[in-house]
């Protein structure tokens, strides 16, 4: 055996999965991450740092094309597991983490990719044109980018005026130059239209937001919702509502950069549903969460119509205790988003955590 195939054999041991939920298999996520969690495999993300992207469910059309996007931008040695039903996430988990350590399998793939970029550059300039520019945009916008505001290309378009607003079949990866417009200041900035999601770590199921920016303000956003395919159906109800609000919490404590307390609470979530919960554990959880100075530092600020991120929060951790939380009434997350800086997209939507399985499906 080659050095090639010692190193893909050490990779395979411990790799990077990115989880992707379709909305209504939402049994077949917890599998997926329970199961994870007992391999010892630590989500990826980003795309760009995962060699493993793992389909919880059966997504519609538009879901599918945007989780064929990532997949094909997705570098190599990556392997890919479809899941539909909880009790086939074990099987659709081994022979994908098998294939990362298989050194053919792994040159053919390369192979084939190769060959399909060089004989058709203009069709796949024409599918990225299409497909990147709003499924794939978003997908590389990994936690630490965003906590830290970097979008990494939304600038530097100076010598790009004249009316070329649209995209353009030579820009990289097919994605539009940036068209320019009078701001608030009375200055020219670049206008770009850069999707969010679906395929991203901790977002809600299907949903895709494309900001409108100009620098690093959004200044319009369209809300999307792209569906599941048949055998779908509602997970959340009344019969597991603490449960529900761990997995919310899980999300914005994640999103937040507390990835410690985040799968504490999924782990707790996980036995809540299957009824092996201690109150002990949960009461010192909601404790250590809400005595977090910097996570209410973080949220305070972040608004979410009449209350904020951190109220959003107390909430949830009062419901997880059995206490009656206040009814609230977010505005629409697309009004949330507009007028906000970039780096607090996630946080917006992490806090808020729209419910997708329910929702009127925009995009099938």
């Amino acid at each position: 055996m080659g050095l090639r195939g010692v190193l893909l054999r050490y990779a395979a041991r411990r790799p990077r999965p990115l989880v992707v939920p379709v909305p209504g298999f939402t049994a077949v996520r917890l599998a997926a991450e329970a199961e994870l969690r007992h391999r010892g495999w630590r989500p990826a993300l980003s795309p760009a740092e995962a060699d493993l992207l793992v389909v919880c469910g059966s997504p519609g059309h538009g879901l599918a094309r945007a989780i064929d996007t990532v997949w094909d931008e997705m570098p190599g040695p990556r392997a890919r597991a479809d899941a539909l039903d909880p009790s086939g996430v074990l099987a659709a988990l081994d022979a994908p983490s098998a294939d990362l350590a298989d050194e053919p399998t792994q040159l053919h793939d390369a192979a084939t990719r190769t060959s399909f970029t060089a004989e058709e550059p203009e069709d796949h300039a024409a599918m990225g044109h299409d497909s990147m520019s709003h499924e794939g945009m978003g997908h590389g916008m990994g936690h630490a980018g965003m906590d830290h505001g970097d979008m990494g290309g939304h600038g530097g378009h100076e010598g790009h005026g004249g009316g070329h607003e649209h995209h353009m079949m030579g820009a990289p990866h097919g994605l539009a130059m940036a068209g320019r417009a009078p701001d608030r200041d009375g200055l020219k900035l670049d206008v770009l239209h850069v999707p969010f999601g679906p395929v991203l770590a901790d977002w809600p199921a299907g949903l895709r937001v494309t900001l409108t920016l100009q620098g690093d303000v959004v200044q319009a956003a369209e809300v999307e919702t792209l569906g599941g395919g048949a055998g779908g159906e509602r997970f959340w109800d009344e019969s597991n509502v603490p449960a529900a609000r761990l997995d919310s919490l899980a999300r914005l404590l994640s999103v937040a950069g507390w990835t410690g307390q985040a799968a504490q609470a999924r782990l707790l979530r996980d036995e809540m549903l299957d009824g092996r919960a201690e109150p002990a554990r949960i009461e010192k959880f909601v404790r250590r969460t809400r005595r977090s100075r910097t996570l209410r530092w973080m949220l305070q600020d972040v608004r979410l119509g009449d209350f904020n991120a951190w109220t959003r929060m107390s909430d949830l951790l009062a419901g997880i205790s059995g206490e009656t939380p206040p009814a609230r009434h977010p505005a629409p997350l697309g009004e949330l988003l507009v007028g906000v800086d970039v780096a607090a997209v996630r946080l917006i939507v992490a806090a808020l955590d729209p419910e997708t399985e329910g929702a009127e499906v925009t995009h099938v």
